[in-house]
């Protein structure tokens, strides 16, 4: 008897824990509690953050497929279904809604990532999922044909890795923040192929015509995805604001940056393959969306002459070209640059009437001095300057977010659970915000 009334107690006691249990705590970046960090600096600027993919996509494509498929045997059923319905009526009405419900919703980046974006970012860059070697991808085995603007008929791929970029979208759209698109040129980060004549690279490089006219097919198809991508998921509305077209074209000494796997240097022999890229961006987006020139150490004074002749060589080259924004790619230590010579050089751009991105943010602290306090330092200049600072974009929402360059991620804002570090409290300290108040 005595055992039969315990197992009964084990019993209801092993049916209750469940519904008794605590509800799972909320990761601390995007409780109630915990203010917003565009909300805090929304007076002086924009922030953003930027997303590393680093092969996370890759699987959320392979299951994208998965789902696709699933749902097109899904449609052979029903559409079988309906044939025997209208012979002997032998589907039920109830049969039919199951074969409705089997299909599965599509396979989603991490919920605590979209809402810590959604609360603290107005932008999300993209990352190593957006850059030429992901979107291009293995050579291709089909191509097609397409007339540049030189009038001439060239062969360029039949197709490209579009998942990627869908992808990006739609987590942005579910953050509801907009996108900045990064990046479109980037020869290092791109596959060799592509810059050899029948892209083999057995053969010769391209020549400059050749290689133009696949500059301009690829800019033109990935800004025209966008644009259509907007049109039937975002209600026609635009959510890629900017984008970055080149970057990196100089060393700090001001010489053209000439490294072993940049292709485009080899064929063009100088910077002209920017101009032309910058022109071809600005045929294919509308005077709205911003076109921008990125790079790191711009208050070394050789090398900004350098970006500054550059962006002068655009505009004048014909009508329409145009650079819109300046990206300083901001990987930098407490005591390095010189504060004096960074902001100075962003008052410098925006004289040019260009809008000054603080792109990438990270701050390593090499002495004594907390990464924090030195985010608070830097906050507090930026600031001061936010009449020549448009936006300042972190570089990765949590330090698990990005592992190809876990080097330069040295001081993340959030833990790898979305918890804030000392890092974000003293960004909400700088903004004057106290307490849940801003003084």
């Amino acid at each position: 008897m005595k055992k039969q009334i315990l197992s009964i107690v084990l019993c209801f006691i092993y049916l209750i824990l469940p519904s008794a249990a605590p509800a799972q705590r909320l990761p601390e970046s995007f409780r109630d509690s915990t203010p917003s960090l565009k909300d805090c600096y929304a007076r002086y600027f924009t922030l953003g953050a930027s997303s590393y993919a680093d092969g996370e996509e890759d699987s959320r494509i392979k299951e994208q497929k998965k789902e696709s498929k699933k749902e097109e045997k899904q449609e052979k059923k029903k559409a079988k279904a309906q044939k025997k319905r209208k012979r002997n009526a032998g589907t039920s009405e109830e049969e039919y809604d199951d074969l409705e419900d089997e299909s599965s919703g599509p396979v989603e980046k991490s919920s605590y990532f979209i809402r810590t974006v959604e609360k603290h970012f107005t932008e999300l860059s993209s990352g190593t999922e957006l850059l030429p070697g992901k979107l291009l991808g293995k050579k291709p085995k089909k191509y097609t044909r397409f007339t540049a603007s030189d009038g001439l008929s060239y062969e360029v791929p039949a197709k490209w890795n579009s998942g990627y970029l869908s992808l990006f979208l739609d987590d942005a759209k579910r953050a509801g923040v907009q996108v900045r698109f990064h990046l479109l040129v980037c020869p290092e980060m791109s596959p060799d192929w592509f810059f050899f004549r029948y892209y083999d690279t057995a053969s010769h490089l391209a020549s400059k015509a050749e290689m133009a006219a696949r500059l301009e097919w690829y800019i033109k198809t990935v800004t025209d995805f966008i644009s259509d991508w907007e049109y039937k998921h975002n209600q026609g509305q635009t959510l890629v604001t900017s984008y970055d077209v080149v970057s990196e074209l100089f060393t700090d000494s001001g010489d053209l940056n000439l490294t072993p796997y940049n292709y485009l240097m080899k064929i063009f022999g100088d910077s002209s393959y920017a101009i032309q890229s910058f022109a071809f961006a600005s045929k294919c987006v509308p005077d709205s969306i911003k076109l921008c020139y990125s790079d790191h150490s711009l208050f070394e004074k050789k090398k900004a002459e350098k970006v500054k002749e550059l962006i002068k060589s655009v505009r004048s080259a014909d009508g329409n070209s145009r650079v819109d924004e300046i990206g300083i790619i901001s990987h930098i230590m407490e005591d390095w640059p010189d504060r004096d010579a960074f902001f100075g050089a962003c008052r410098e751009f925006s004289s040019m009437d260009l809008d000054v991105q603080i792109q990438q943010l990270d701050i390593a602290a090499r002495t004594r001095k907390d990464s924090g306090d030195a985010y608070f330092d830097f906050m507090k200049a930026c600031m001061k300057n936010s009449d020549s600072i448009k936006g300042v974009s972190f570089r990765a929402v949590n330090a698990s977010e990005e592992t190809d360059f876990v080097d330069y991620m040295r001081a993340p804002l959030f833990t790898t659970e979305y918890s804030c570090t000392k890092n974000f409290d003293r960004i909400i300290e700088a903004s004057g915000h106290q307490e849940g108040k801003e003084k």
